[in-house]
């Protein structure tokens, strides 16, 4: 979410405005007005702060669009589902070439989705995490991950410190920070470098 404040003598300008910064329609835009939204209607003070996020439906259905485009030049019989689990935008291939689409250890599908991502991108905007499955590859790994996340959320809130994942690759490690996005009191940042870099819990007061 971030805070754009817009200085317009009507709400119709100020989303004007608002669409015309971020170079997205605005139906891609969650906006939360504020209090000064009734001054701006009314005409006592023409200026209202908004805050804004793009919508995660939205950036789903771009993702969905560029996958069903890279499936169909690939001649691969699919079908394509979007959805939310955990604040992750989650775009699934149902396809009986599954297996080939994952590729080794997930290196197939991990370079189908930076390609679609990039294909889909918001006019360089940063968007919310997307995942690219097939098989519930993605989807598994997303509930394992999802316990042991709830188990050291749980362990640092109670003993009041940092707990430490395993090492893992940056693609796991952007799932633990989403998902720990959604428990309340705990913040996470990372630690170490290269095969040593790892996600720590903590309180949000710590």
């Amino acid at each position: 979410m971030c805070d754009i404040q817009i200085i317009a003598p009507t709400r119709e300008q100020a989303l004007k405005e608002v669409t015309e910064r971020l170079r997205l329609p605005e139906e891609a835009l969650e906006i939360q007005w504020s209090q000064e939204e009734e001054e701006l209607l009314a005409g006592a003070k023409p200026q209202v702060q908004l805050n804004v996020r793009i919508r995660l439906e939205y950036v789903g259905e771009k993702v969905k669009e560029s996958l069903d485009t890279l499936l169909e030049y690939m001649q691969t019989p699919h079908e394509v589902e979007s959805a939310i689990h955990e604040g992750i935008i989650l775009v699934s291939i149902k396809s009986e070439d599954a297996d080939n689409l994952i590729g080794h250890h997930g290196e197939t599908l991990d370079a189908i989705q930076h390609l679609v991502v990039r294909l889909a991108h918001m006019n360089g905007r940063d968007i919310p995490l997307v995942l690219v499955d097939a098989g519930n590859y993605r989807l598994k790994r997303i509930q394992r991950l999802k316990r042991v996340c709830q188990e050291l959320a749980q362990l640092a809130l109670k003993g009041g410190c940092e707990e430490h994942f395993d090492p893992m690759d940056s693609v796991d490690r952007k799932i633990v920070h989403t998902i720990l996005k959604t428990i309340p009191g705990v913040k996470t940042f990372s630690r170490g470098e290269d095969a040593n870099r790892h996600v720590i819990v903590a309180p949000d007061t710590f």
